[in-house]
């Protein structure tokens, strides 16, 4: 039977990725920490449903390498075994080709001719040494039409950017953002974690706990309170004020907002009324197996779609069955039919894995799930255009998650809340410091 909690060094609310982060590492610096998640279970969008053997992600998740995510989980011994994509395809008018990610498939390719390939290699040539941060009050389409001349060559960029930033709008999401990704990922493979990202959850909720850290899943946070400007805890929907001298609000925005003076803050309604959001619909569909394995892993030239069925590469389905992940990258300020970007699902799957009908054992669409809670456009500055933990005119109330400072996807999370763990420990040791002396 778990305990009343009516104080705590440190609240966090909000059980997913960058929750868990940021309770684990204040819980190995000695902190008594209470995590609050008003769901019955931990992870948020990183969890993962299991059917029967098959593992749905909550929509397409990849861990990209080289960024705060392997480092966060590195640095907290999160252990997990993956597999990789060997090759991309690429769909365009009916045909599928190899994606040109080397020099040897890059000259053999049908898709382009001579002169695409000379402008493509010399465009992969210099990329690396683009400062994409020198880039960010521009588009990607004005980069495109700044760098590619070939027709064809824009295409498959800008095909590549939708994949990369989750946004079909590329006059609105800054180059900062695909730059720096493309950068990545000519360095660092994308890895599909064995068991879904529930693996991670599961992994991150351990380390907190044995650390010390306190997790109240199904537990509802409805305020937080403050007074002359400082934070003094939080108070549950059960009307329990749970005391802290630091609360960190590791959920969305929204929720964020409503959580302080019920969202009615003004400083904190300037930071998220402005945000945009990059939103995909995602069809994810679970086979007795694959009709088609020649191509696992395909992106759409022709229109915002992608394809992977990740269970050839890590272990997400029954032995012989197959899951595969497909989705659209939406236009935030387009209105989209849930029931025509499906349809343009399915016909992704008919024309890649015909006969996947035939095999179905059980399908899941989510019209217009979130990909990331703020995307970084080219009118804000890209990530630097991003919010700063702190709530202005609060001390010691902090937001996380991947809506906060630089990074994509699971990046900003488990960034944002390493910073903010530290920021923490940092105040209490300058607080700490003058009692020190007088002792």
């Amino acid at each position: 039977m778990e305990t009343s909690v009516t104080h705590t060094d440190v609240v966090v609310v909000g059980g997913g990725l960058a929750g868990l982060a940021a309770a684990t590492y204040l819980a190995r610096a000695g902190k008594s920490v209470t995590l609050f998640e008003k769901a019955a279970s931990l992870g948020g969008r990183a969890a993962t449903s299991n059917h029967d053997g098959y593992l749905f992600n909550r929509g397409i998740h990849g861990l990209y390498t080289g960024g705060a995510t392997e480092e966060v989980l590195q640095d907290l011994g999160i252990t997990y075994t993956y597999g990789s994509p060997k090759e991309t395809f690429l769909l365009h008018d009916g045909q599928i080709y190899p994606f040109p990610a080397s020099t040897s498939s890059l000259l053999s390719s049908h898709l382009l001719k001579f002169g695409d390939k000379m402008e493509l290699g010399f465009l992969f040539s210099r990329i690396s040494r683009v400062k994409a941060e020198s880039l960010a009050h521009l588009s990607v389409q004005q980069w495109l039409e700044s760098n590619v001349k070939h027709p064809l060559d824009r295409q498959l960029m800008a095909s590549t950017a939708q994949v990369f930033t989750y946004c079909s709008n590329l006059d609105l999401v800054s180059a900062e953002v695909f730059l720096s990704k493309l950068q990545l990922s000519l360095k660092h493979p994308v890895l599909y974690i064995d068991g879904g990202w529930q693996t991670l959850v599961d992994g991150l909720r351990q380390t907190a706990v044995e650390a010390g850290a306190r997790i109240r899943s199904g537990s509802r946070v409805s305020a937080v309170c403050y007074q002359d400007a400082q934070v003094e805890g939080v108070q549950l929907s059960d009307e329990t004020v749970v005391a802290a001298s630091s609360v960190i609000l590791a959920t969305g925005p929204d929720d964020a907002a409503k959580l302080v003076d019920g969202g009615t803050y003004a400083p904190l309604r300037e930071i998220i009324d402005p945000l945009i959001p990059a939103r995909v619909a995602c069809l994810d569909v679970a086979l007795r197996r694959l009709p088609e394995p020649r191509y696992p892993v395909v992106q759409d030239l022709d229109q915002p779609r992608f394809l992977s069925a990740q269970s050839v590469y890590s272990r997400l389905a029954p032995e012989g069955g197959a899951m595969i992940y497909t989705f659209k990258m939406l236009d935030p300020t387009q209105q989209s039919s849930p029931r025509q970007d499906e349809h343009e699902l399915e016909e992704l799957l008919d024309t890649v894995q015909p006969g996947w009908r035939e095999v179905l054992v059980r399908r899941s669409f989510l019209p217009h799930i979130e990909a990331i809670g703020m995307l970084p456009t080219a009118l804000t500055g890209g990530y630097a255009g991003r919010p700063k933990p702190e709530v202005p005119g609060i001390a010691n109330l902090y937001l996380a998650g991947d809506w906060i400072g630089a990074g994509f996807l699971s990046d900003p999370s488990l960034g944002s809340a390493r910073q903010v763990a530290l920021q923490i420990l940092e105040v209490e040791k300058q607080v700490r410091k003058p009692e020190t002396m007088l002792g």
